[in-house]
C-alpha cells in the first residue's frame, strides 16, 4: 500500500486557471470507471458531478481488488463555482484498517482530521487556494481535474494536493486533439500530457477529456489506467492516424467478421481510360499487418505508441495499400479469444488474403504480411499455408519455442530484480510444473485452482507449443527479418537465429537480415532498451530506420513483373 500511494503523491495534478468552467451542460450525471493495474482489471468507482448555486460536488464510492484492496464507502469534494475546494470528506477500507478524512479549505490553509481505527490526528497544510483536492487512489477525483483542464493550455504550471499528505507541482506538456469510436458515436476527446513532481519524485502522466469531464487516466510507469466505463468496451478504439482515404470494413472469416482499416496512397487512382473501354483501377501491392499474441486492436498501441497505425501510413505513402485489423474477440471484431490458437489466428489472416486478392485495386500476386512479436510466427504460419502470399517479414519475433521463451523471460525478470538464488529456483520449477501441466494435461494437482484458470486455455498451449524451427521448412516466401538491437523482450540472438533458420530452407528464396541499432522492442528509439524506460521514451514514434528497411525490402520484393 505504501508504494501505490507514493505513486498517488507524485502523480496528482492541478492546473491554476481564473473565470469558470462549462462544465454545466455535463454537470449533474454519474459516471462508472474501470480501474486497471498492469492491464488487469481491478475494480471500479462510480462519480457523480453535481452543480449547485454555490458551486459544484462530486460524490464517489467503489472497490478496488488486487493489488490496492481498497473500499471507498463514501467520498465527497465540494468546490465554489471557480472551483476552490470548500470540503472534502472521506470514509475508506485498507484491508482491516478504517480511514476517515476530513479537511476543510480556507484561503491557503487545508485543515485535515485524519482518524484511523478511531485514532484521530490534526493536520494543517499550506496549499494555493485553487488547488484541486486528489485524495490517495480516489481516482474518481480526477474529474475536477478534468473541469480545469478546459481552459488550460501547454506550459500551464500547476499545483495539486495530495489530501491529506502534500502539495505536488505539475506542468502540462502537451494536448492533442483525438477521436474516439464507441457505438453509435465518435467522441472528441482531448488528451493531455502531464508532469508531476519535483527534484525528488517525478512521474508522466496522461489525463483524456471529454469537455470538461473525465475519460481516462493514464500512468505508464506504473501501468495503472482508469478508464469510464462506456471507453473501456472492447467495441470501443482510438481512431489513430487517420487517412481521408481510409476504409473502415467487415472482413468475413469464420463465422464472424475481422474489422478492419484499409490505407492506401493518396495517389491511388484509376488507369488512364483507353478509347471505348471504361477506366480500371490501378492494382496496388498489398501488405497485411499481424499482431501478437495479446489481445489488442489494429493499432497496436503500445506505451502510448500506435505501432501499426504509424506503419499503415508510412507504407501507404510509399504507395502499398495497407489491412490492419482488430484480433478475433479484440476490438470490434467478432469471434472468441479464448479458445482460438495459433493456427486460428493465421486463419484469420488467410481471410484476409482471400478478401484483399478479389479487390479490383489490388494486385493479388503481390500481397504481403508482416508479423510483429508473435505476430511473426502466425505470420509464418500463413506462408506455409497460404502460396498465394508473395512475401513474408517479421519484427522482433521470438527464435525458441514458447516454452523456452517463457523461462527466458523469467531468467531476465530475475536479472532486474536481484531475486536470491534460492527463489530463483523456486520460482523456476513452479514455472516448470505450470507450463509441463498446460502442455501435458498432468500435474494440475500440484497447482492452485485459480493458477490452473488463468493458464489452462488453447491459446497458451498453442504458444508453448510453437516452435518456429519446425515451420520456418515450410515456407517458399522470400523474407525479411527484422531484429531492433535494443530489444530486451525477444533479445538480439532471437533474429540472428531466425536469419539462420530462414537461410536455410530448401527450395525458398532468399532471406534478408536486418538489425536496428537503437531500437527497443517498440521500435522507438531508445537508450536502454528496458521495459521500464517505455514511459519516459522522447519519441512516441516508430523509427525512420523501421520504415526505410520494411519499404526497401518491398518495392524489392513486390516489384512489378515485366509483361510476357
Amino acid at each position: 500500500m505504501a508504494s501505490l500511494r507514493h505513486f498517488t503523491v507524485v502523480t496528482a495534478l492541478v492546473l491554476a486557471v481564473s473565470g469558470a468552467y462549462d462544465a454545466a451542460a455535463q454537470s449533474n450525471a454519474a459516471n462508472t470507471f474501470r480501474v486497471f493495474v498492469r492491464g488487469a482489471d481491478a475494480g471500479v468507482e462510480e462519480v457523480t458531478l453535481l452543480e449547485s448555486p454555490d458551486g459544484w460536488t462530486l460524490r464517489g464510492s467503489g472497490k478496488l481488488r488486487a493489488p490496492i484492496n481498497l473500499t471507498m464507502e463514501y467520498w465527497e469534494a465540494r468546490y465554489d463555482r471557480a472551483w476552490k475546494p470548500i470540503e472534502l470528506t472521506v470514509n475508506l477500507t485498507e484491508s482491516t484498517n478504517r480511514w476517515t478524512v476530513h479537511t476543510m479549505f480556507s484561503g491557503t490553509v487545508a485543515s485535515s482530521d485524519i482518524t484511523q481505527n478511531g485514532q484521530t490526528q490534526r493536520r494543517t497544510n499550506t496549499v494555493a487556494a485553487d488547488t484541486v483536492v486528489l485524495p490517495n487512489l480516489i481516482f474518481g477525483a480526477y474529474e475536477a481535474l478534468a473541469a480545469r483542464l478546459a481552459t488550460a493550455t501547454v506550459g500551464s504550471q500547476l499545483q495539486g494536493f495530495i489530501a491529506p499528505q502534500d502539495v505536488v507541482a505539475i506542468t502540462v506538456n502537451n494536448v492533442t486533439d483525438e477521436t474516439i469510436q464507441v457505438p453509435g458515436r465518435k467522441i472528441a476527446a482531448r488528451r493531455w500530457m502531464l508532469h508531476a513532481g519535483g527534484a525528488v519524485s517525478k512521474l508522466d502522466m496522461e489525463v483524456w477529456t471529454e469537455g470538461a469531464r473525465l475519460l481516462r487516466l493514464d500512468i505508464p510507469a506504473q501501468m495503472v489506467s482508469v478508464v469510464r466505463d462506456d471507453i473501456a468496451t472492447v467495441s470501443a478504439r482510438l481512431i489513430t492516424m487517420p487517412r481521408a482515404n481510409d476504409e473502415q470494413v467487415a472482413i468475413p472469416a469464420n463465422g464472424f467478421s475481422l474489422a478492419a482499416t484499409v490505407s492506401k496512397p493518396e495517389a491511388a487512382k484509376e488507369a488512364a481510360p483507353v478509347a471505348g473501354r471504361r477506366p480500371v483501377a490501378v492494382r496496388l501491392p498489398a501488405v497485411i499487418l499481424i499482431s501478437g499474441s495479446s489481445p489488442s486492436d489494429r493499432d497496436e498501441i503500445v506505451a502510448g505508441i500506435p505501432i501499426f497505425a504509424q506503419l499503415a501510413n508510412a507504407l501507404a505513402d510509399a504507395g502499398y495499400l495497407v489491412v490492419r485489423y482488430d484480433k478475433r474477440g479484440a476490438g470490434q471484431s467478432g469471434g472468441r479469444p479464448e479458445s482460438a490458437t495459433f493456427e486460428e489466428f493465421a486463419t484469420d489472416a488467410r481471410a484476409i488474403v482471400a478478401y484483399l486478392g478479389k479487390r479490383k485495386d489490388v494486385d493479388p500476386k503481390r500481397i504481403s504480411v508482416i508479423g510483429y512479436g508473435e505476430g511473426g510466427w502466425v505470420a509464418m504460419t500463413v506462408g506455409a499455408r497460404e502460396q498465394r502470399l508473395a512475401a513474408v517479414a517479421i519484427i522482433g519475433t521470438p527464435a525458441t519455442s514458447g516454452r523456452e521463451l517463457v523461462l527466458e523471460q523469467q531468467r531476465q525478470l530475475f536479472e532486474r530484480s536481484g531475486t536470491t538464488g534460492a527463489a530463483q529456483q523456486a520460482a523456476v520449477e513452479q514455472q516448470k510444473t505450470i507450463l509441463d501441466a498446460v502442455m501435458t494435461g498432468n500435474g494440475w494437482e500440484h497447482l492452485t485452482a485459480d493458477i490452473r484458470r488463468r493458464v489452462d486455455t488453447p491459446l497458451y498451449r498453442s504458444f508453448l507449443a510453437f516452435d518456429p524451427a519446425q515451420i520456418m521448412p515450410r515456407l517458399r516466401q522470400p523474407m525479411l527479418i527484422v531484429q531492433p538491437s535494443l530489444d530486451r523482450e525477444v533479445p538480439a540472438y532471437h533474429g540472428e537465429q531466425l536469419s539462420q533458420l530462414g537461410r536455410s530452407r530448401p527450395r525458398a528464396k532468399a532471406t534478408d537480415f536486418v538489425q536496428l541499432p537503437g531500437v527497443n522492442h517498440l521500435l522507438a528509439r531508445a537508450v536502454t532498451g528496458d521495459v521500464t524506460e517505455y514511459g519516459t521514451l522522447p519519441e512516441r514514434r516508430v523509427s525512420p530506420a523501421v520504415i526505410l528497411e520494411l519499404t526497401s525490402w518491398l518495392n524489392k520484393t513486390l516489384a512489378p513483373q515485366p509483361s510476357k
